[in-house]
């Protein structure tokens, strides 16, 4: 009996009948991974047709002189905007962070997620355009 059940949850999730391990549980393909220069991993997002809908009005916590205010943003998931609400994030010594943005390019709208951003780089790149 217990081989039997073991048997029948293995091939559910050789078959499909479990959620997968990405996150991808609305059957569409997981962000695209890809290669980068740098170490940290780095995803393209679907592009959309359309921009996001106008952002929602979200109420700014009080934050401690260590934390950033995040704000909420949408971000294209199977197909539609799904929108992130705002957080607090701790501040990262030496780096700024960068909130969503979106830009058009040959009719289609591509999202950039918030990032942390090294300082020190963007004053160089800065420099660099002078």
């Amino acid at each position: 009996m217990k081989r039997t059940a073991l048997a029948f949850v293995l091939s559910l999730s050789f078959a499909g009948g479990c959620a997968a391990m990405d996150g991808n549980f609305v059957g569409r393909p997981a962000p695209v991974q890809s290669e980068s220069k740098s170490a940290a991993t780095t995803y393209q997002f679907e592009a959309m047709d359309a921009l996001p809908p106008a952002p929602l009005k979200e109420s700014v916590p009080e934050l401690s002189a260590t934390q950033v205010w995040v704000p909420g943003y949408y971000e294209p998931v199977a197909g539609t905007w799904l929108w992130h609400q705002g957080e607090a994030r701790e501040l990262k010594e030496g780096y700024r962070l960068l909130p969503a943005s979106y830009h058009a390019e040959s009719g289609k709208i591509y999202f950039t997620p918030p990032r942390w951003h090294r300082a020190d780089l963007a004053s160089a790149t800065g420099a660099l355009k002078k």
